[in-house]
């Protein structure tokens, strides 16, 4: 093609483009059949390959990568593999550490600083949902402000553009830690995400070939292989959950451990403390991949990132839909060309003969929705547990299901460690096949406790003994979250 056929065509290009967004009617869809002819075999073309992915990272929050930061690096520029992120939230309602901004702006802000990190990590393609930030730690609050349908669809879309074979996420369950409900949401998304992106009937509007309308996408269904979730529970439980990877090794390509990523991509959230990141580790002579040990008084999220850059990556195995061990490699058994859709099991009651006492949500939720999809293993990672602070309530939320043909009254007794001040708990009426929800209300002691601080609620009906219900407590060095 000459110069001047290129040109024109350019030309006419624009043109139908300028037609159609003035028309916005049939005359301007027409106007492009004119010109191009027929536009529907457009949607035989295969998938755009520039946002093909190996794998796909779910996050809650600008910072967040922190977590794998070292893996994707190792799996970017050694491995070459193709990774896409996902933020569930810009982190809107965030602090700033070094300016006046806040408010709506300091999402824009973070958007920008989780770009540049992203950057560092050799990742390009990084998506924000519509989520926003949320001060919980319950996984059902934050699902809720985020508009869980919107986000999900969103989600959705962005699996079967980038169609990855591997997506990691954020662990979806109740720690003590950095339990942020978000976090728990970014992991509940994804594994939704994760089994609803190959059923065709899932957002059709999504698959369904598109016209010169233009209404509908014409996306691919698309079923990811492996879904494996960050670990960041306080208590080191990894006893063969997942794959780890090392963030003290040296890179062969970039020639530092693949750690020294996580701080230098870190050094760009400057709002959530980066500068202070950055300024502590270049006020040393020592190269930050070969510190051991921070000076005295450093400030929390420097210490924090030390934790990261020297600490190895933990996966927690969420499911394989081919042959794969649970501590095998992340890409042990990946198909390059995708699998059919697989549907995962789904929901079903358990059928109860007698009177029982359950923990209430968000616990309850999670042995749900780890058993609708395929993920019961789960159940074992993690035992019921909650972080608190000192004069803090705690709410220990219970369902009392009654399976039976008649009404019964329920007594419950509350056993809790010396210094605590549990409220009594009265008597209560459940209906002939019906559930009671309750809560029981206890008040941490003024004075830090250590070790973990064991709540029981049990409960009785007659002779019939309903069950007991147990949630581990532990006081937090910097605080809790709202419930």
């Amino acid at each position: 093609m000459t110069q001047r056929d290129f040109g024109r065509t350019i030309r006419i290009v624009l043109a139908t483009g300028v037609l159609a967004a003035l028309s916005g009617s049939a005359a301007g869809a027409q106007a492009v059949i004119s010109v191009h002819g027929d536009s529907y075999p457009a949607n035989n073309r295969p998938s755009d390959p520039r946002f093909k992915a190996d794998i796909l990272v779910v996050l809650a929050h600008p910072d967040d990568e922190s977590m794998v930061a070292a893996y994707v690096a190792r799996e970017v520029f050694d491995q070459h593999k193709r990774v896409a992120v996902v933020y569930g939230t810009h982190g809107d309602t965030s602090r700033n550490a070094v300016g006046p901004e806040v408010g709506a702006v300091i999402g824009d802000i973070r958007e920008m600083e989780a770009r540049r990190a992203q950057a560092v990590l050799g990742v390009t393609n990084v998506w924000f949902l519509t989520g926003s930030d949320t001060p919980t730690e319950n996984v059902l609050k934050s699902l809720e402000h985020w508009d869980h349908a919107n986000c999900l669809g969103e989600l959705v879309r962005i699996v079967r553009l980038t169609r990855p074979s591997v997506i990691i996420a954020l662990l979806p369950d109740f720690t003590t830690g950095e339990n942020h409900g978000d976090h728990q949401a970014a992991g509940v998304l994804a594994t939704e995400a994760f089994d609803l992106a190959g059923d065709p009937t899932a957002f059709p509007e999504q698959v369904s070939p598109t016209d010169e309308i233009r209404l509908t996408e014409g996306l691919r269904p698309w079923q990811p292989e492996k879904i494996y979730y960050a670990y960041n529970p306080t208590h080191d439980i990894y006893t063969g959950h997942g794959p780890q990877y090392s963030a003290m090794e040296i890179s062969p390509s970039k020639h530092i451990s693949y750690g020294t990523f996580t701080i230098e991509a870190f050094f760009n959230h400057q709002t959530q403390g980066g500068k202070m990141v950055e300024d502590a580790f270049t006020s040393h002579e020592i190269e930050p991949s070969r510190k051991a040990q921070l000076p005295p008084g450093t400030p929390e999220p420097v210490v924090r990132e030390q934790d990261r850059m020297t600490d190895p990556v933990k996966f927690i195995f969420g499911k394989s839909l081919v042959p794969s061990g649970v501590t095998d490699d992340i890409f042990t058994g990946v198909v390059e060309d995708g699998i059919p859709f697989h549907r995962a099991p789904g929901y079903t009651p358990i059928e109860r003969s007698q009177p029982v006492l359950e923990i209430g949500d968000p616990w309850n939720f999670y042995h749900m929705f780890w058993q609708a999809h395929g993920l019961d293993h789960m159940a074992d990672v993690v035992p019921p547990e909650i972080t608190v602070s000192v004069n803090q309530h705690l709410e220990i939320p219970l369902i009392v299901e009654n399976p039976l043909d008649k009404a019964i009254d329920v007594n419950l007794s509350v056993q809790a460690p010396d210094g605590w001040n549990a409220k009594p708990v009265s008597a209560v009426s459940v209906p002939a096949r019906g559930r009671y929800f309750l809560r029981v209300l206890a008040l941490a002691p003024g004075t830090k406790a250590t070790g973990w601080q064991p709540i029981s609620v049990s409960a009785r009906s007659g002779d019939l003994n309903l069950g007991t219900v147990t949630l581990r407590t532990e006081f937090s060095q910097y605080g809790a979250m709202p419930q």
